[in-house]
């Protein structure tokens, strides 16, 4: 990967990891939700394919869920092509999975065309994202520079533009979960393609998973 490609601007030109913009103030450090871990757990979930799954079937310590505007937005894509890239990275007992409203067959093109491993999984009526309060980018977000450099970044590297989808004024994220589906770590992005960098990430979660 050439120099600063995994960095994804966050909105003062900072690294988004710089920024403090996630509900947990350090790590171990819980988000506060309505919703029962047990709930969070059977979150129902498909595959690309349309197999059914829930959430709780990929319990680690702990579990990143990544999650896109919609599979076909290119920097979500160009993140998960370069998280996938250093999942072997990860401590053992740990473990990733990308989820997004739509659309499988933009999901499928990941994994299939772009060799992507995470899992990549569907939830459409974005329960997910509600349980870590994961909102929408306004007009104004939506046209950040930043957010198109993000863009034409991805396209630097390979990936191209698909149909947008009624998703794509979702905002990225990150959310950490404990092998409880405690939520220990909320990243919430305020542009497109506003991600943490990938090594602040797996230490992030080389941080957690040391602690248990």
């Amino acid at each position: 990967m050439p120099a600063n490609e995994g960095i994804y601007l966050g909105s003062n030109g900072s690294p988004a990891w710089a920024r403090n913009n996630t509900t947990a103030s350090s790590v171990g450090a819980r988000v506060a939700t309505q919703v029962k871990p047990e709930a969070i757990a059977g979150i129902r979930l498909t595959d690309p394919d349309g197999s059914p799954a829930v959430l709780g079937e990929f319990a680690a310590e702990p579990l990143a869920v990544v999650l896109v505007r919609y599979f076909g937005c290119l920097p979500c894509q160009h993140y998960l092509s370069d998280l996938d890239d250093v999942a072997g990275d990860l401590p053992a007992g740990s473990r990733v999975i990308a989820v997004g409203g739509s659309s499988p067959a933009q999901a499928r093109w990941l994994r299939d065309t772009k060799d992507v491993q995470i899992p990549l999984m569907l939830d459409p009526a974005q329960r997910v994202r509600s349980v870590v309060q994961l909102g929408t980018l306004s007009m104004r977000q939506l046209s950040s520079g930043r957010g198109w450099r993000n863009y034409a970044r991805a396209m630097r590297n390979g990936f191209r533009p698909q149909i947008p989808t009624q998703h794509m004024n979702q905002a990225p994220g990150i959310a950490l979960f404990d092998e409880g589906f405690a939520i220990e770590w909320v990243h919430r992005g305020e542009m497109m393609g506003d991600y943490p960098p990938l090594g602040d990430l797996v230490e992030r979660i080389r941080s957690i998973s040391a602690k248990q």
